[in-house]
């Protein structure tokens, strides 16, 4: 007894499970540039953590990446974790790709033009020069 919904039934769950229909990474950052007017200067991890990523990310209860949060499974609270996750030295993927700011996820985050994609959520950003000490640092080297 031929089943023809069967065969049908193979086709898109095959399609479904492939590697293309898996959401893309998306593209390095073009047009990012150290000959900006930083925020901060020097730009430090101390003080781009401080002033910077903490304040507008992990602040209060249920915030993105707060520890009952959480997104993507960064959490800003702790200077020292955080900086370990933010480079993947706690053996997550890195979000900061030393030297590489354009291909740094966490730019690709900061600069994004989708609301579903863009951080920080809603319709804030980072200031420009908050963005521009945040590419300086990650330029440098993402240094601690």
């Amino acid at each position: 007894m031929r089943l023809p919904w069967l065969s049908s039934m193979l086709l898109v769950a095959a399609a479904c499970s492939s590697p293309s229909a898996a959401p893309a990474d998306p593209p390095c950052v073009a047009g990012l540039t150290t000959a900006c007017q930083p925020l901060y200067s020097p730009a430090t991890y101390d003080v781009l953590f401080t002033k910077v990523l903490q304040p507008n990310c992990a602040v209060g209860t249920g915030t993105c990446h707060t520890s009952d949060a959480a997104q993507g499974g960064l959490v800003l609270q702790d200077i020292d974790a955080a900086y370990a996750m933010l480079l993947g030295k706690d053996g997550s993927h890195p979000r900061v790709l030393p030297g590489d700011p354009g291909c740094s996820l966490l730019m690709k985050h900061l600069e994004s033009t989708d609301p579903s994609y863009h951080m920080p959520k809603g319709p804030n950003s980072l200031s420009a020069p908050a963005l521009c000490a945040i590419t300086q640092w990650i330029a440098g080297g993402a240094l601690r």
